[in-house]
């Protein structure tokens, strides 16, 4: 068996088993910035494994690029011989082949829809980042750009340069705690490249949106994030400041597609938890990062496994 198809089997195992491991580990919301590491790291895996796959298949493709028919001749005549000699090794090389052929270009389509899907989003969120700059104003004493808009909203959203957004509604609604603990809030999201990371994860989704583990995981990392960026506010301004200004905003969105803001993803899960005594909870935190380690390791070493031939039985490219 091929490195090729061992890095396939892989990114099938880790699709299907993906989401049923990681959605109790990371559902909780405990450790936040491990649980939207494990699924940011399990969605990546299989897109590296899907270009492993392809790049093994090029390769040995490449590889016959003198001698164009003899790919073809050799795959008849090991069919021909394990059709009549009753080979199973032949027809299954045969697949093998084909397997390798159709991957390759769904993983080259893929890959073009991906890019252009982050082109677009990555266009529209620097050309509101823009927008704002060109329309907001500063006020002193202010790390944030105000709108004058009279619904209370306040968010972040990347560009050159980024920006931490909020509109003359929300400061009329918060008290100064709460308006710092929003805002600090956003700086987070920019600060830990939350925008960004987000915005790929979408991409996954929009580009695969028949696999679970693309749909929820870009829903579990956005959450996940707004979880990271809570706690980094309630360190510097505290859980109650936070957890009011919170609610003082539900309701209100960002207008630009990427941004990010404080109250748009899973409140309720947020406020119950900035209102429960925060455990520390080291099992769970040792199990997730071993499903991490394993996670990001698997790709490798399903080619190292292909390449050795413990498993797979081949030392060939494909």
């Amino acid at each position: 068996m091929s490195v090729a198809v061992c890095l396939l089997l892989y990114s099938l195992v880790a699709v299907f088993v993906g989401p049923a491991s990681l959605s109790p580990l990371t559902d909780t919301g405990h450790h936040p910035r491990l649980g939207a590491a494990a699924w940011s790291v399990a969605m990546a895996s299989v897109v590296a494994s899907w270009l492993g796959a392809a790049a093994f298949a090029i390769a040995d493709f490449a590889h016959h690029w003198d001698h164009p028919g003899a790919v073809v001749v050799l795959c008849l005549e090991t069919l021909r011989g394990g059709l009549t000699d009753g080979t199973s090794g032949a027809v299954i090389q045969i697949g093998l082949w084909g397997l390798a052929g159709l991957g390759t270009m769904a993983v080259v389509a893929s890959a073009v829809r991906l890019l252009r899907a982050l082109g677009r989003m990555r266009s529209q969120t620097h050309s509101h980042a823009r927008a704002v700059h060109l329309v907001g104003r500063r006020v002193r004493g202010l790390h944030a750009l105000v709108l004058d808009v009279a619904e209370p909203a306040a968010y972040c959203v990347a560009g050159r340069p980024h920006a931490v957004v909020v509109t003359t509604g929300a400061l009329d609604t918060l008290s100064k705690p709460e308006l710092a603990a929003i805002l600090a809030h956003e700086q987070a999201h920019l600060d830990g490249h939350h925008p960004q990371i987000v915005a790929v994860a979408r991409g996954f989704a929009g580009t695969f949106p028949k696999l679970r583990l693309m749909t929820e995981g870009a829903d579990h990392i956005a959450r996940l994030l707004e979880m990271c960026a809570d706690d980094r506010a309630a360190r510097e301004h505290g859980r109650g400041p936070l957890l009011s200004g919170i609610l003082a905003l539900t309701g209100a969105a960002p207008v630009a597609a990427g941004a990010l803001g404080a109250t748009g993803v899973a409140v309720l899960a947020r406020a119950e938890r900035l209102a429960s005594a925060p455990r520390v909870e080291l099992g769970r935190t040792a199990l997730m990062i071993a499903v991490v380690t394993i996670i990001a390791a698997g790709p490798v070493v399903s080619a190292l496994v292909a390449i050795s031939g413990v498993v797979c039985g081949s030392t060939s490219l494909l």
